[in-house]
């Protein structure tokens, strides 16, 4: 019987352990003193594990290297996923966006599974060890060297440490500088699924008010990106699922340059609807418009146009125009995210060209494989990077 080690026990190390250990001995080596620390963070704690759409819609939800996934979303897509729960008793739900999450709303529940599982076949758990370097002769892994000094001998070594945000939960990216070492590309990193900073500085006025459903666009070498979620205003800039959506598209942009957006607050109104609200009595703009927007953000609006003491029968028409650009088309710059440590996700890692996509092993040693975060592949908020985990996980477990 071969001897695996799989080196990382979030979502893609469970799952990879869990799917070498049909035929193998495993042994998992995780630098926490539990098990799934990062998985307990997804959805808002709530665990969202998947997403409920068909698998072929899944690429269209995935910002980086979607093609080099085939294989492993075909392999073991998210129905896998749903029915290995549900065999072991898991109820889950889906809600909003196709986003599937246990009934409970607890990570546990997930956990508790992976842990039975993980006893049940016999995987060996090694925490609180933390790798220092990998051994290998003539281009073919032999085993891993632990921060105490101790080698682990094993035929096959599974690489699932993550990327470099939620350094709290082990992903530091320690990992990526003894890949690079032997010889490994690791592609640059990029905040994924962040919060935006802007420059104007209005927005602080905005602080804490929400929006429902807004558009976020911006032209990219004369391509259109457009996304659309919630979104909420904070003392830095914005943030919100369809906030975190469209980030992962300008990430990179943002490295060189300043990105000029647009966001349609109200995108179900035309213009020529929003103009008849505006006017739609005599009492006042803020009173016409509230029913419709957040009174605040309305209010705000205004003083920023000077049309506070202004009545509706006195509104001019290019007054008009620049408030309903302001709804419509509102103008901000973005000049940063936050930091990469806050990234729900992380954007680069090992270089897919380095990586066989039907078993998720290198192509320069033998015998190493990788799965999840520490590949340079991200997908939007929703489950889709954690079903990337899983699925790469159990692709890279599976092969022999």
């Amino acid at each position: 019987m071969a001897k695996v080690i799989v080196i990382g026990a979030g979502p893609a190390g469970i799952m990879a352990a869990l799917s070498a250990s049909k035929n193998n001995e495993v042994i998992l080596i995780e630098r926490n003193n539990e098990i799934g620390k990062k998985l307990k963070l997804t959805g808002g704690g709530r665990c969202n594990i998947t997403n409920n759409r068909d698998i072929e819609e899944f690429f269209e939800k995935i910002v980086t290297n979607k093609k080099f996934l085939y294989s492993a979303l075909y392999t073991f897509s998210n129905t896998s996923l749903l029915d290995y729960f549900s065999s072991r008793g898991l109820e889950y739900k889906v809600e909003y966006d196709q986003k599937v999450f246990t009934k409970s709303d607890k990570a546990d529940e997930v956990i508790e599974i992976f842990k039975r599982d993980l006893m049940k076949n016999d995987v060996r758990i090694y925490y609180n060890t933390k790798i220092n370097d990998l051994i290998i002769e003539d281009n073919i892994i032999k085993g891993v060297i632990t921060d105490e000094g101790k080698e682990i001998i094993g035929d096959k070594v599974i690489i699932t440490t993550g990327g470099k945000s939620y350094p709290t939960t082990g992903s530091d990216g320690s990992m990526f500088d003894i890949l690079k070492k032997y010889g490994h590309t690791i592609n640059n990193f990029y905040p994924a699924l962040i919060p935006l900073v802007i420059k104007e500085g209005f927005i602080k006025n905005l602080q804490g008010i929400a929006m429902k459903e807004v558009i976020i666009s911006t032209n990219v070498k004369k391509r259109k990106i457009q996304r659309q979620g919630d979104m909420i205003f904070t003392h830095f800039g914005i943030s919100g699922p369809g906030v975190l959506k469209f980030s992962s598209y300008i990430n990179k942009l943002l490295i060189d340059n300043d990105v000029k957006i647009s966001i349609d607050f109200l995108p179900e109104i035309t213009k020529d609807e929003l103009s008849k609200i505006i006017r739609a009595n005599n009492k006042s703009i803020l009173n016409n418009l509230k029913t419709y927007l957040p009174q605040n953000f309305v209010k705000e609006i205004i003083n920023i146009l000077n049309l506070n003491e202004v009545k509706v029968s006195e509104l001019k028409k290019e007054d008009e125009i620049k408030l309903i650009e302001y709804i419509k088309e509102m103008e901000l710059t973005v000049e940063d995210t936050i930091t990469i440590k806050a990234a729900m996700v992380t954007s680069g890692g090992v270089s897919v060209k380095e990586i066989n996509a039907s078993t998720m092993e290198s192509k320069k040693i033998k015998n190493l494989f990788f799965a999840g975060e520490v590949i340079d592949i991200d997908a939007e908020t929703g489950g889709y990077n954690l079903q990337m985990a899983f699925s790469t996980g159990y692709l890279a477990g599976m092969q022999e």
